[in-house]
């Protein structure tokens, strides 16, 4: 009996001891198992660099590839990336994670394509198995897998890089839809509400997104003799008073062509390089009744439905109460259905760059996720803590960029600009950049300032002294509506600087020091 036990504890320890050593010489010569081993070859560098030998050690933000990241990576990675890669997150902690030359994430961000597949040290958290096993072979030498990772992440200490003090836990379900069925469309709309439809077709809203196809007029773009590409693959047109940006079918996908027409330049801006993704990143906030999962949406453009939710139910029955009336909501309701578009985010799978499923009068906190701050914005206007309060102050700072009126909402832009001169009997005239100021700045609804009925200022243009900032291109940028000069408000101040008296003397004669 002794010996037999003796016989059965000597082929476990035996038993134990093969597969201790199995494992442990797995762990340590596992190189073949390595999915990125083609990239030690030097040979291959030209796939992916511009360069035919990178310099190593070389700064992500200035190394030239040959194509943008997700596209590189989506060779090889052909499955749906969950996590939004382009957004510009401007809060990692001690700046050790690299992000693109646009201060935006992309999936080198997280991921370090050239690092080793295994690590001593554990990268992410251990699976049930990998417990037991370290239970059952404690002293098994620690080769973890890295899965490419930046930084050790086993708690989420790389997620808190950008998520510090909110939660990370996982909200992904199923996506939340509307149905386009279920709307009648703007045109709809008209046959009781001539005067609001006809305020509204005047407005960008209405212009939001063309089929040039149904509307030959929508295309303001030239396209000679060697056009970027050929007019008929352009199914849709998006903007119609300073760029025109133009939407493609490729397959079963659309996406955001790279060439950019600027309309009051009348030339084509060619130094984009990243196509997107119109169905995950746009499409929600640039049509009515958007379904992101079938592709398929009730109305082009920010129609009535978008802000009074799905009509065909009230369109046949007449009924107040089978529509949503933003002025009987709550203040806090009624600017979410602004904020759905107007501050940063993605939906509760991750999948999609806007708030799929979220109607007016409806929570957007159910709907909307991963807040991120606004170019511009600090410490006082984003505090990162993921609330809705944060998403109010990005709401808030967006109407302070878009100089809305004090004590306004959004529904003044429901008259904007262009709807303002058809109310006079003219139509909607092409404005000049002084006309287009003074549709605001006439001193009805913005005081006009001290000074500014002097003829000195009357005989000269508005941009003389308020200059537009320009983007990378030299066009006028379409985001500010401040239009001050840079050296007027250096520090983001709200109050001009001293300096900013500067415009003044070109004019006026300067002080003499110390008045």
């Amino acid at each position: 009996m002794k010996n037999r036990f003796k016989l059965i504890a000597c082929a476990f320890v035996l038993t134990y001891l093969v597969i201790y050593c199995g494992m442990a010489s797995w762990r340590y010569f596992a190189a073949y198992s390595n999915p990125h081993a083609f990239m030690n070859d030097s040979s291959r560098c030209a796939e992916c660099h511009l360069e035919s030998r990178p310099e190593k050690g070389r700064p992500y933000q200035v190394m030239n590839f040959r194509r943008d990241i997700y596209s590189i990576c989506e060779r090889c990675h052909t499955l749906q990336v969950t996590h939004p890669v382009d957004i510009a997150p401007g809060r990692m902690f001690g700046n050790k994670l690299p992000l693109d030359a646009d201060g935006t994430m992309t999936c080198v961000t997280c991921h370090a394509p050239h690092s080793a597949p295994f690590s001593n040290r554990m990268y992410t958290g251990r699976t049930t198995w990998e417990k037991v096993r370290d239970t059952v072979f404690p002293m098994l030498p620690g080769r973890f897998r890295t899965r490419f990772l930046r930084l050790p992440t086993p708690k989420g200490e790389l997620c808190e890089s950008c998520h510090a003090g909110r939660s990370i836990t996982s909200r992904r379900g199923d996506v939340k839809v509307n149905d386009p069925a279920a709307y009648s469309g703007s045109r709809n709309c008209m046959k009781c509400h001539p005067g609001e439809f006809r305020q509204w077709s005047h407005t960008p809203h209405a212009r939001m997104l063309r089929s040039p196809r149904k509307d030959p007029g929508a295309l303001a773009a030239v396209f000679g003799e060697n056009p970027p590409f050929p007019p008929s693959e352009i199914a849709y047109v998006l903007g119609s008073r300073n760029v025109q940006r133009f939407i493609s079918r490729r397959g079963n996908s659309m996406v955001v062509r790279t060439p950019i027409w600027l309309i009051r330049a009348k030339k084509w801006n060619l130094t984009y390089w990243r196509e997107l993704d119109w169905i995950r990143l746009c499409s929600g906030c640039h049509t009515t009744g958007m379904d992101p999962t079938q592709a398929a949406f009730a109305e082009e453009g920010i129609g009535c439905e978008a802000c009074h939710g799905p009509g065909k139910k009230h369109v046949a029955s007449r009924r107040a109460g089978d529509i949503v009336n933003p002025r009987r909501l709550s203040q806090v309701r009624r600017d979410m259905i602004c904020e759905s578009c107007h501050t940063a985010g993605h939906d509760s799978t991750g999948e999609f760059r806007f708030p799929a499923g979220f109607v007016p009068g409806a929570d957007l906190n159910r709907h909307f996720f991963g807040l991120t701050p606004k170019p511009g914005q600090d410490d006082v206007s984003f505090k990162g803590d993921g609330s809705y309060g944060d998403r109010h102050r990005q709401f808030l700072y967006w109407q302070a960029q878009m100089l809305i009126v004090e004590g306004e909402t959004c529904d003044l832009c429901k008259n904007f600009r262009e709807g303002r001169k058809e109310s006079s009997g003219k139509g909607p005239l092409k404005m000049t950049s002084d006309q287009y100021c003074a549709s605001c700045h006439d001193g009805t609804l913005v005081p006009r300032a001290a000074h500014h009925d002097q003829p000195v200022v009357v005989s000269r243009r508005c941009q003389v002294c308020h200059p537009s900032l320009r983007d990378a291109s030299g066009e006028v940028s379409i985001h500010d509506h401040k239009y001050l000069p840079p050296f007027a408000l250096q520090k983001n101040d709200f109050i001009p600087s001293v300096d900013f008296r500067s415009i003044c003397y070109e004019c006026h004669p300067a002080p003499t020091k110390g008045v």
